[in-house]
Parts: structure tokens; sequence; C-alpha cells
């Protein structure tokens, strides 16, 4: 491996002084820890029970019965007919030699003993990855049909051994929970038995835009095993970044694996990848490398501008995000045999039998002006069809050629799903991200699928509402709750259909995450709601029932030496103008079961001192309103904090002079006076947006008022396409006919295509002038900045609260 210049944010600290300890202990390596270095003391003890699980078991079903005791005699043992099984057996001797300093014995059995045993026994009769756990005063017996079930029963043993760390002393007679002590572990009677829903569970790892050494790759692979996943999609090249290297074409690495003046980056060498491919084939996760083609691919042209239809003048590129023009040319005579050069070195590496090759997001305009690929559309009888393009079409046709070529190699093609066509091999594997639409689409032309929406499981957008006081992220919201109930199946999908959905996708995308304590805010806990979501799909229960269970989940990453962050639920607030009383209705709500507590003076909700929400209040006077949710078990809402601000324009009757976008109305533009501003999240209901046409409101005050000042809350968002206004103009008049310019503002257009989101409040100040009648034209920006995937293509504009003084 290869690197340099890796950045550190000061946000987040190190987790620890300490080196975290290990989630996967090495396989091939029998350890155990004298007691004196052991993580309890001789005394210590602490209790956890079996439902505590997550994933949650099929099924749980407690014995009476004396436990089974973990002491110096134990032998973990294995059958001989199968000793591949003894890395499981090693592994899961080592994690019980953690707990109690004892190092175990481990061997192959012949006749079992049962007695003060812990026995591996495969049953062909259980599902693929599935496995029972058995436990009995005088033996533990884990059953399971393969070995990967084997060591995910392993992993379950050991979440119960990190549950039981630091649990009260008072739980340890409860029935059916694991006794943990310094010298011995007690496990009660019980028969379990767990199996996954999909075969596909997997999380992607962006390492183009911020590159990860391989030790934190494998720290990333150690928190999939942990999780139970089963693959893990690692996105090796884009438009930022060459990560992979290619004997062939050594330039991609000398050259595409570095950017900016500071030459910030770093690839992995064949050993390198050999290395971390060993690595998870040892957790039983398969490696699905992605090489992005024809388009994110910037940092190979800059390797080999040859590749472009430009022929020059390529540099890797060192903005984070967006999508960028040049792209390869399909019409040359390099493209295409370099693609397959560097696919079979990939295949050469990747025993796995997808290779992900992107095809999303591909700019068009460089074909357009190509002889070269113009020429390429011209043999291959390409012509505009429908509401498709003769260049689109020339991409299904390098796509087919891609699918028909890794078919050859003994590998399938995955792609994003904009590669979906109707001549493209059902062999071809579509991975959603643009939600159950195109899945149905792929499922009903033939394709396997697998779900990967962004809207529900791109864990690098925002995890809270509170954007503010957030490390940046990109410019969407995933809530953890959402993550849990991502919807896998369309309605609409038949048996079979449903079928050939393998599974589903977690994807990080490290825009803005360039280090490992950042990687676990923004991956933690909500993996661990994806990772239930796609074990139990069919079987997944509540989304309290699952936050129940988690403090003790937190419990194992705090000590594994993993952050989290503690973003769990909300409290969604809906706010209901009431003109005619002059008045604003407020109803808040959170998950059942749950209390809220509010205060509308500015300070902290306290049980015991702050009111108790019971039903729909009304506020008339500017205040702040905050709001924290409780759980049974401790755990807390992320605070609602809501400042509705009372001045000459709230609650007064509003007209909008032009039609906003159908899906943006704002109560017809009430929202623009309920005395509220909306968080920086564009789809909250309380804006007004536009696209391609100015923002013109009346406000009509009801009497003549003396006036000096409009204050007006505009978005920016360019991730959703929402720029700020270019320029503001406010009007007065006294009889709702005849108008007087009285302020005119213009603003100056944001440079940075991945510039953050946020909320501005312009404010324009004039003269006082008395008036009834006040129009406030809000002019929006012709077109999205240089750089943007929508670059040169009109923005929408947000507007929000107006307030008049």
């Amino acid at each position: 491996m290869v690197k340099v210049n890796i950045c550190r944010s000061a946000l987040f600290p190190p987790i620890s002084l300490f080196p975290p300890i290990s989630l996967f202990p090495p396989i091939s390596l029998f350890l155990f820890i004298f007691v004196g270095f052991s993580l309890f003391t001789v005394d210590s003890v602490a209790s956890v029970s079996y439902r505590n699980l997550i994933p949650e078991p099929v099924s749980i079903v407690e014995k009476e019965g004396r436990p089974f005791v973990v002491n110096e005699q134990t032998k973990v043992i294995y059958s001989g007919n199968y000793p591949e099984w003894k890395s499981v057996a090693d592994l899961l001797a080592a994690y019980l030699s953690e707990s109690t300093g004892y190092p175990l014995t481990i061997g192959k059995f012949s006749k079992l003993q049962r007695s003060n045993e812990i026995i591996f026994e495969r049953n062909f009769q259980l599902p693929k990855e599935g496995f029972k756990l058995e436990v009995t005063e005088d033996y533990m017996i884990i059953e399971a049909a393969d070995l990967a079930g084997a060591f995910y029963a392993v992993q379950m043993l050991r979440q119960l051994l990190l549950l039981g760390w630091e649990r009260p002393a008072e739980q340890e007679k409860r029935i059916g929970e694991v006794i943990v002590s310094g010298k011995e572990l007690s496990f009660p009677p019980v028969a379990l038995e767990d199996y996954p829903s999909m075969s596909y569970r997997g999380a992607m790892l962006d390492v183009s835009r911020h590159f990860f050494s391989v030790a934190q790759v494998k720290r990333y692979i150690d928190l999939l095993a942990f999780h139970r996943l089963n693959h893990f999609h690692w996105h090796l090249t884009d438009d930022q970044g060459w990560r992979i290297e290619i004997e062939k074409y050594p330039n991609l690495t000398k050259v595409g694996a570095w950017r900016g003046a500071d030459k910030y980056g770093g690839y992995y060498t064949h050993e390198d990848i050999k290395e971390v491919v060993a690595y998870a084939a040892e957790r039983f996760i398969t490696i699905i490398p992605e090489i992005d083609m024809p388009g994110h691919t910037q940092a190979a042209l800059a390797a080999y501008p040859e590749l472009g239809c430009m022929g020059k003048n390529y540099e890797v590129a060192t903005e984070v995000g967006g999508v960028h023009k040049d792209v390869m040319c399909l019409g040359n005579d390099f493209t295409l045999p370099f693609v397959k050069d560097v696919l079979k070195e990939v295949a050469g590496l990747f025993p796995g039998v997808f290779i992900h090759i992107g095809g999303d997001e591909v700019p068009k305009d460089r074909w357009q002006q190509c002889d070269a690929c113009q020429k390429a559309i011209t043999k291959h009888g390409l012509k505009d069809a429908g509401r498709h393009t003769a260049e689109e079409f020339l991409q299904s046709a390098f796509n087919e050629e891609i699918a028909g070529y890794l078919h050859g190699l003994g590998k399938r093609m995955i792609g994003w799903d904009e590669v979906l066509s109707d001549s493209l091999s059902r062999e071809v594997t579509i991975m959603s991200w643009r939600g159950l639409g195109r899945a149905t689409a792929a499922l009903r032309k033939g394709h396997s699928v697998i779900v990967s929406a962004d809207s529900h499981l791109y864990l690098n957008h925002y995890q809270t509402i509170n954007s503010e006081q957030e490390p940046r992220a990109t410019g969407g919201l995933v809530e953890m709750k959402k993550v849990f109930e991502t919807p896998f199946f369309s309605l609409q999908l038949s048996t079979t259909e449903k079928e050939r959905v393998l599974g589903a996708e977690a994807c990080l995308w490290t825009s803005f995450i360039d280090n490992d304590s950042l990687l676990d805010y923004m991956l933690l806990p909500r993996l661990a709601a994806f990772a239930e979501a796609a074990w139990c799909e069919g079987r997944r229960g509540t989304y309290d029932h699952f936050l129940h269970r988690l403090p003790g989940l937190l419990n194992c990453y705090n000590r594994l030496g993993y952050g989290h962050a503690n973003h769990f639920f909300t409290i969604s607030a809906a706010y209901q103008s009431v003109p005619e009383e002059r008045n604003l209705q407020i109803s808040l709500e959170s998950l059942p079961n749950t209390e809220i507590y509010y205060t509308l003076d500015g300070s902290q909700p306290i049980k015991s001192t702050s009111s108790l929400y019971k039903s729909a209040f009304r506020i008339d006077k500017s205040c702040v309103l905050r709001a924290v949710s409780y759980l049974s078990d401790g755990l807390s809402s992320d605070e609602l904090r809501q400042e509705i601000f009372v001045n000459k324009a709230t609650f007064r009757p509003v007209r909008l002079l032009n039609a906003p976008s159908e899906r943006y109305q704002g109560e017809n533009g009430r929202v623009l006076v309920d005395g509220i501003r909306s968080i920086n999240f564009h789809n909250t209901g309380l804006w007004v947006g536009n696209h391609s046409s100015d923002l013109s409101v009346v406000i009509d005050l009801e009497s003549l008022q003396s006036i000096s000042s409009v204050e007006v809350s505009a978005l920016t968002d360019l991730s959703a396409w929402i720029m700020g206004p270019q320029s503001i103009s406010v009007f007065v008049s006294t009889d709702g006919e005849k108008y007087a310019a009285v302020s005119r503002q213009i603003y100056d257009a944001p440079t940075d295509a991945m510039g953050e989101k946020q909320s501005d409040l312009n404010r324009l100040s004039f003269d006082a002038t008395s008036a009834r009648y006040v129009k406030i034209v809000a002019e929006p920006f012709k077109s999205l900045p240089k750089g943007h995937s929508g670059e040169n293509e009109p923005p929408f504009l947000f507007i929000d609260e107006i307030r008049i003084y």
C-alpha cells in the first residue's frame, strides 16, 4: 500500500488513548489473555439476556435447569470430518479465553462425551448461513449447515460476552440471562435458532474521494462481520482518485492516485489487495470491486489522456463530489482494449463472482461533440428513439460489450441502475440506488437486483434534522428509523420477481469522511439498523423494539473502541397556522410509549421541571420551543428546537403571484408567515419552491403600518439543485394597486458545486414608510454553478419565512 497526506479531523478526537480491542483475533492463531490483563476482575459479575441480541434471532426458547459453566476444564471441539471448522473453534476459544483467562482446549471429536464441552456440529437441514444453539448444564452445541453459519453463531456469542460487561450485579440471578464473572462464564439453558432472510447483505466504502489504508479497510471489514454482513463493495476508482495498482498501466497509480497541489492520495498494490481479500474471506465476506466506467473516470483520463474525447488537459478531480463531463471516449481504438485489460487484471485479484462497473452519471456532452463517438454511433446504426438519444444507446452497447467480456472471464457484471436497458444481458445484476421504481423495472426485465436506495441506505447523508450541529455530510437526511424501515420490495412484485431481489446494501461515500472517527460517527449505529433489516427482512419487528435492544450494542461498540452517533429517534412537529385567530397550532409526536417534555422559554427540557406533552397547543407570541422524548430504557430523542418569531407579517393574509412547483406549495404560501423558519432540508413542507420562475408574494398587513425592514429566509442546497436568490426586491403599497420599490439586494452565486447546505436570513432595510401591502420578489439564478452535475440547468428557489418590521 502506498499513501500520503491522510487528513485528520479535529472535530472528533481519538476515541481512546488505548488501542481498540480487536473484533476478531487472528483466526489462524489461538490467543488467550492472562487473568492479570483480563477486562474482568476476579469477582466482577455481569449479565445480559439472549433477547437483547441484534440482529434478533428467529426463535429463543429458554429452558429450565442449571447453566452451562465455562471453566478451565471446558473443551471446544469439532468434527474431524470437517477440519476447516477448526477456524471457528479457535475463534470462539479465543473470545472465551479473553473473557475468562483460561487457555481452553481445542480438539476434534470422534465420540462425543457431552460433558463440559462446546461442540460444533454440521447440520445440513439448516438454512444457508443459519445456525442453532443448544445450551444445557453439561454442554453447548452449535449446529450449522455451513462454516459461515458457525461463524455467525460465534459472532452472536461474542456479542453476548460484550453485552455482559458493565451490567449491574443485581441482575445475576435473573432467569434466561448469560452470567459473566471474572473466572467463569455461565450460559443458562436455551434452544435458539437463527438464519438470514436475505442472501446478499452488503456495505460499500468509497476509498476514492478519501483514501483509507489497508489497516483501516480491515477495521471496516471487522465491523461488517460483527454485524453479520457478507459482502464488501469496494469503490476503488472515481474522478478523485484511482486506488488499485494495474501493472499493465502504471500511470493509473503514478498519476491517477494523487490529486491537488499537495498530492493527496494513495493506492493499493496487488499484495495489499490479496491481503485484504484473504482477511475478508476469513470473515466470510466476499469483496466486490468497483471500477467505474465510462463516467467518473477523470483520474484515469489524467493518467492516460488518450482515453478521453479531447485527448489532453485532464487532471484528477480535486472536488470531493459532483459529476464531470469528461468521460471515456467510446469511439477511439484505445478505450475498449484498456478497459478489458484492467478488468482482466482485477478479475485475477478478486475471487468473487461479481465485478461492479459503475455506469452511473455519465454526461453525454463530449460524445455529442466527438467525431470518433459519432462515427461509432453511425457504425452501430444507433439513432435517437423515443426518450433516448443515440449517445445513450452508445453507452448501452458499451455496457453489453463489457457484460459479455466479464462473462467470458467467469464473472458477472453489476451496474448502478443507469445501466438498465432492453438489450442488456439478464445475467447482469442491477444495483438500484434511485428508488424501488428502478428496482421494479429491472426485476420485470428479468434481472436480479440489490437494493441500495440513496433515500434510505446512503449513510453519508445527515442522520439528524439538526444539521448545523453535525459534521459536514452530503445533502440528504437518512435518520436511523428510516434505515430500519427500508422497503426492499415493491408491493406489485410477483413471487418470482421477489426471489430475484438478492438483498440490500448500505453505502458510505466519503466526500466528507477522511478518518476512522468520522467513519464510525456516520456508520454507527445506523449500520446495526441496516443489519437487522437485512438479516430479519421478512420478520422485522417494530423500530421501538429495536431501540430497546440497542443500548447493549452501543456498549459493545464502546468496549471495542468504536465511536457512534447518539441520534436514535426524533420528535416530529406539525405546525398549522390559524390566521383568523392569529395563532399557530403545534402538535408533537414521537415513538409509541415515549413521553415528550417541552419548554417554551428556551430552557432545556427536563423531566422533573418541564411540561409533559399531552395534546396540541397554540402559540400567539414569540417564544423558543424545545422538546425531548424519552424511552423507558433511558434512550432519548434528538432535541427539537424551534424559534417562533411573531412580527408584523405573522399570520397575515398572503397571496402568491406566481404558482410554485406542485410539490412545494407551502400551504399556498401560508408557511411564509407562520412564524416558523424551516430546518435546512427542502422536504419539510415549510418551504415554497419555484423552478425557473420568480417567487413573487404579497402580504396584507390589514392596516397601514410603518415599516422599515424585511427579512427573507432562503435555502441553499446544491445537492438538491437548490440555490438562494440572485436578488430580492421589496415593494410597498397603501391600496394594493400601485407599488413603489423601496429596496433591492443582489447576491453572489455560490462557486462551490458541493457547497454546504444552509439557510440564510436576508435582511433588506430602508427608510421608514407607511404601507398596508408589501410585495417581495425573489429572483432565481439562471443556472447551477460550474462543476455541478446539473451545470447550466436552472436551479430551484426555496423561500421560507418572511418577516416585516
